[in-house]
């Protein structure tokens, strides 16, 4: 018997709900000429220091590649 009841329930509320969330739009987006202004903030010291880091290791990688790639390119030499 609970179990009807709460199958009966359910259609009602399922339309409800669906009418509600078919009302819900999202918002329009600003106009072009009046969108704000990006206000970016300097580089603090610390974005600074790790992107000195980030920068050192994209060098070393590089160099790394590039050495892998002349001494395969020497190994290819000797072997021919």
């Amino acid at each position: 018997m609970r179990t009807t009841r709460a199958i009966r329930a359910m259609p009602p509320t399922l339309v409800l709900a669906c009418l509600l969330l078919s009302a819900c739009s999202s918002p329009k987006p600003p106009d072009e000429e009046r969108r704000p202004e990006p206000q970016a903030q300097p580089k603090s010291a610390l974005v600074e220091t790790a992107n000195a880091y980030k920068d050192a290791a994209h060098a070393s990688v590089t160099a790394t590649e590039d050495a892998a790639k002349r001494e395969q390119a020497e190994l290819d030499a000797a072997t021919q």
